[in-house]
């Protein structure tokens, strides 16, 4: 599903990476570490990891919540079992002894008693913060010929698709057949391509889905990056919701923001399709995620210490403990970063989009 996706939205801070003997950071240092326990970052009572080990053997769950999600994640073990064979069968000693948990009770005291190995990641700056983003499948409003306020082309791949978004806007791809449908809105069709797939609706009650079907081949250039480099945008507010903010404000300058991306996403129409990560397996909302699976390899179950954060992405100051699998990725998820997979339509685009949060997360072997 999600093969060309990037996280725009996360315009994360420089790292924190301080010494294994304890140094006393520095003031830049003391502010990073300030702004990432405000996105649920925590520093007390935790000895630092070295860079050279991603994961670290435990003997323990230090988080001593419950899991609040063992239906999906079951759920999510039955699509992969029907889905992908392959998957389950490689896994198959890790999901019997997790299942088995689970269907005690899960309590994260016991996982030992089943026979589960744990592995904490170390975290971005060595204190066990992995970095969590959100991605969505958003719901894209449209007909299927230009009309009224359904303007937007969104495309399918043509044969030449050497075409800057610049170029493509300015009418490159008009009159060769490729529009698969006309949007109101020339933002959605940008996050419909940020995303790398989503929902069409046309207007007669039922959604298509939108599969990706390949890339121009130019680089990705951030606008969530831009905004905050031009001074538009604060960093620690940037968030899909604040980008829209600003479009509507800035209804002219619009076009001229995202043709500084010239990357440009084509679509297919697949009307019975379902979500699905770059394993091709159907992902549940929040018992799914994208990962480096040079760090953590697609079908990998994962114990996550999600953020809980309030309606304009302020951290609560809690954590809750989702049971999640590896069975996605993207462009910018690499290391000790994970993006959760929140669902369909506005409500997970809205969570989404103020997703940059922190948590410990551990590996379940």
């Amino acid at each position: 599903m999600i093969k060309s996706k990037i996280q725009f939205g996360l315009i994360a801070s420089a790292m924190l990476f301080l010494s294994a003997c304890g140094s006393t950071p520095s003031n830049t240092q003391q502010d990073e570490r300030s702004l990432h326990q405000k996105m649920g970052a925590v520093y007390q009572g935790r000895s630092y990891i070295s860079p050279a080990q991603n994961l670290v053997s435990v003997s323990a769950v230090a988080h001593r919540g419950n899991v609040v999600n063992q239906g999906d994640f079951l759920t999510q073990l039955s699509i992969i079992e029907n889905t992908s064979p392959r998957m389950a069968n490689n896994y198959a000693s890790t999901y019997n002894k997790v299942v088995g948990w689970v269907l005690s009770g899960a309590n994260v005291e016991q996982l030992n008693q089943y026979g589960v190995n744990l592995q904490q990641m170390r975290g971005e700056d060595g204190y066990q913060n992995v970095l969590m983003t959100g991605y969505f499948s958003p719901v894209i409003h449209a007909r299927k010929t230009p009309q009224g306020k359904y303007q937007h082309p969104i495309h399918a791949l043509p044969q030449d698709k050497r075409y800057s978004r610049a170029q493509i806007y300015a009418g490159a791809l008009n009159g060769k057949g490729m529009e698969l449908a006309y949007s109101d809105s020339m933002l959605d069709n940008f996050l419909l391509g940020v995303q790398g797939s989503g929902y069409v609706d046309f207007g007669n009650g039922t959604l298509n889905y939108f599969a990706y079907a390949g890339q121009n081949g130019f680089k990705y250039q951030a606008i969530g990056r831009l905004l905050v480099e031009q001074g538009e945008i604060e960093k620690e507010k940037m968030s899909i919701q604040a980008i829209r903010d600003w479009a509507n404000r800035n209804p002219s300058r619009l076009q001229g923001l995202l043709e500084q991306n010239p990357s440009y996403v084509f679509f297919k129409n697949d009307p019975n399709g379902k979500v699905r990560g770059s394993a091709g397996i159907p992902l549940v909302p929040l018992a799914s995620l994208a990962s480096d699976r040079s760090v953590i390899p697609s079908g990998s179950v994962l114990l996550v210490e999600e953020p809980l954060i309030d309606n304009k992405g302020n951290w609560t100051g809690q954590h809750q403990l989702r049971l999640m699998v590896a069975l996605d990725v993207g462009g910018a998820v690499k290391g000790q970063h994970f993006d959760l997979y929140q669902g369909i339509g506005d409500d997970a685009g809205h969570r989404a989009g103020l997703m940059k949060h922190y948590g410990r997360v551990w590996l379940l072997k």
